[in-house]
């Protein structure tokens, strides 16, 4: 009993060490934010989206991309926040939404148009099939906001709630050359 106790505790702490992390620069999954490769996505025909692909992160423009899924609570609230940014942004800058749930398995595009249309998405909304994108930026938890500066670099990253004022902020901190 006292070996399980033991463990729970080192798993706890380690999930609790490991959590301030999520707003790191890059990736400890290998992507030092030194512009990688991109990464074709298939976008949904949605309000806001034409079915179709796209490549991410679009060189010579900042992108914004959010990682959510259907089944996600926090991320079904956060789309109203989501909404504002995208609103406050100009037309250079590449926003996205992209599910890396198993489409065709669990989830349907039909089911990810519909949950489009329940929280009033109107920008592109994408699926992440094999998982590539979310490798690529660390998105290993939902939701997670990520923001790449035109050189294809990380330049924020961000997992759970955040306001579209930090959205707009890291954008246009992005565009500007910076970001946090």
């Amino acid at each position: 009993m006292r070996r399980r106790e033991l463990l729970g505790s080192v798993a706890g702490a380690t999930t609790v060490a490991t959590a301030g992390c999520s707003g790191l620069v890059g990736s400890l999954a290998g992507d030092d934010g030194d512009g990688a490769e991109a990464v074709t996505v298939e976008t949904v025909d949605a309000p806001g989206s034409a079915a179709g692909t796209t490549t991410v992160p679009e060189s010579g423009r900042v992108t914004f991309v959010e990682f959510f899924a259907t089944t996600c609570p926090i991320c079904a609230a956060q789309m109203s926040v989501v909404a504002d940014a995208y609103g406050q942004v100009g037309d250079d800058v590449q926003f996205l939404s992209v599910t890396s749930e198993p489409v065709g398995l669990t989830v349907s595009t039909d089911d990810v148009a519909a949950w489009w249309v329940d929280h009033d998405g109107r920008w592109p909304v994408g699926v992440d099939d094999g998982v590539a994108l979310a490798r690529r930026f660390d998105a290993t938890s939902v939701p997670t906001a990520v923001v790449v500066g035109p050189d294809g670099r990380v330049t924020w990253r961000h997992t759970g709630r955040t306001s579209a004022e930090r959205i707009v902020s890291e954008i246009r901190a992005a565009r500007d050359g910076g970001g946090s």
